[in-house]
């Protein structure tokens, strides 16, 4: 189990972040969604649909606001995705 090793949810995650915010450049699994990329609530919105589309699940909105960072919205995203298996 290599750590570099991207999975679908992971995948599907930094490219609807790469839609919500196109300019966003290198972003690591530590990285803070609000405070180091600055992302506004219209922002997240965005990336969330982008998500749900994707993996055609809905993500609760209690699910985002306790996400601080990549990982931690990939492992919500995760939990969702094996909920609605």
């Amino acid at each position: 189990n290599m750590p570099e090793t991207i999975d679908r949810v992971e995948q599907v995650v930094r490219d609807a972040l790469k839609i919500a915010v196109p300019d966003i450049g290198i972003v690591d699994g530590s990285t803070h969604l609000a405070s180091e990329l600055g992302l506004d609530s219209s922002q997240v919105m965005d990336l969330i649909m982008e998500i749900e589309d994707h993996l055609d699940i809905s993500i609760p909105v209690a699910t985002i606001a306790e996400a601080r960072t990549l990982d931690q919205l990939c492992d919500s995203v995760r939990r969702v995705v094996a909920g609605n298996a």
